[in-house]
């Protein structure tokens, strides 16, 4: 009995040490992601009060506050290409995401799913084709695209987005349908679904957070490409966002306000997609660490 009363205050002292040892992990954790938001939102803090600075303000007082907001700044951009540059970057979004979102569930479904002869070869190629640099194929992509006549059209930045986005969007579904429950494409089966109609009408309904999630993500990845927008186009009807920029852009200077304006418009749309499909976003990543 003395033994155990001895023992008392020692486990007491031990589930305390456990205690406070769970507590100052927890705290250290949440104190690095205080600070890794910290760090993501010093610069966006700092653009979006600088695109409310005058020119001067912006070099002579980089980190201080707008004397007098210079909300004309964004109503000037206006009076520009801005705003045919964003409607041509939404149509080369949506023209790109859409059918690059369609072909590769249906591509990430069948090699998921379907058993076929050289099926792992084609995975195999697919995912070798995402690890190839963009940059060393523009020459190749750029002779390719003239020789169709495409430079300078919303089908020459269109097919290749399409084309460089599909091998990651495959890999992401692939991934998904792997650990998708096989007694549901049964049972649909067993009531005579054809294979598209279990695809479509069983398999796509349950399969939303992944979908969103390739959406937000390719959706990032086109919204924001300059690379090859900047290469296949020269004229201002197709010019999407990201070169139309330029247009603020002089040969001895830039009018940096204006320009850090157009970056917190074209920064708004990412937002409200990512704000809406959060949950599902967050749903689909944590199922693939599973």
């Amino acid at each position: 009995m003395s033994a155990a009363t001895q023992m008392t205050p020692q486990r007491e002292t031990g589930r305390k040490k456990r205690w406070f040892g769970r507590r100052l992990r927890g705290g250290m954790a949440y104190g690095a992601l205080i600070l890794v938001c910290i760090a993501i939102l010093i610069p966006i803090v700092w653009v979006v009060l600088a695109s409310l600075k005058t020119r001067r303000e912006v070099f002579l007082e980089p980190l201080g506050l707008p004397a007098v907001p210079q909300w004309q700044n964004y109503t000037q951009i206006l009076e520009t290409a801005f705003p045919a540059n964003i409607a041509n970057s939404v149509i080369i979004t949506v023209g790109s995401v859409v059918p690059m979102v369609i072909f590769s569930l249906m591509a990430g479904y069948v090699l998921a799913r379907r058993v076929f002869l050289g099926r792992r070869l084609v995975y195999v190629v697919i995912v070798l084709t995402f690890a190839i640099p963009f940059h060393s194929i523009l020459v190749p992509l750029y002779r390719m695209v003239d020789a169709l006549g495409l430079l300078n059209t919303f089908a020459g930045l269109i097919l290749p987005n399409i084309a460089i986005g599909i091998p990651f969007s495959v890999m992401i579904f692939y991934s998904f349908f792997r650990d998708f429950p096989a007694e549901l494409e049964e049972a649909a089966r067993l009531d005579g679904c054809s294979p598209w109609r279990i695809l479509f009408s069983v398999v796509l309904p349950l399969s939303a957070p992944v979908v969103l999630s390739v959406v937000i993500l390719q959706t990032v990845n086109v919204w924001n490409e300059f690379l090859w927008a900047s290469i296949s186009t020269t004229g201002d009807e197709v010019r999407p966002w990201t070169t139309g920029i330029m247009q603020f852009q002089g040969e001895y200077s830039s009018d940096w306000p204006r320009i850090l304006a157009v970056v917190n418009v074209v920064m708004v749309p990412l937002i409200l997609l990512y704000l809406v499909s959060q949950k599902y976003f967050v749903r689909a990543f944590a199922g693939m660490n599973k």
